[in-house]
């Protein structure tokens, strides 16, 4: 299988764009609890655990764009490439925000989420 570039990725937030989407990251985890006994021979052993996922994603702020705020339920649609993408099903945990006012930079947000269900790739 081949590589391929990140250039037309996205995220789609429901059925529309987050216009000016500069990256995203999606952990997939699993907390696998460990555990020592008699039958493990002095070595911690794990089981597959309750798995997990959460992410974020960087936009340059618009001013006429969709807001995205901290505890609003969403369905992200994180494009890796165009047509490969992550389904999300999130509530949005923070989205700090950053001005650059000594080099007059873009203002940009960076949300975090958390999934609240599992996420499926396409």
């Amino acid at each position: 299988m081949a590589a391929f570039s990140g250039k037309n990725g996205k995220v789609i937030q429901g059925v529309t764009d987050i216009v000016d989407t500069m990256g995203w990251t999606l952990s997939l985890v699993s907390n696998n609890p460990a555990y020592a006994s008699n039958a493990t021979a002095g070595h911690k052993t794990r089981v597959v655990g309750i798995a997990d996922n959460n992410g974020t994603f960087t936009f340059a702020v618009q001013s006429a764009a969709a807001e995205i705020t901290q505890g609003q339920a969403v369905t992200l649609k994180l494009y890796m490439n165009a047509t490969k993408f992550w389904t999300v099903p999130a509530v949005i945990d923070n989205v700090p925000y950053n001005t650059d006012i000594n080099e007059g930079g873009i203002v940009t947000a960076t949300a975090s989420f958390s999934a609240t269900a599992v996420a499926t790739l396409t």
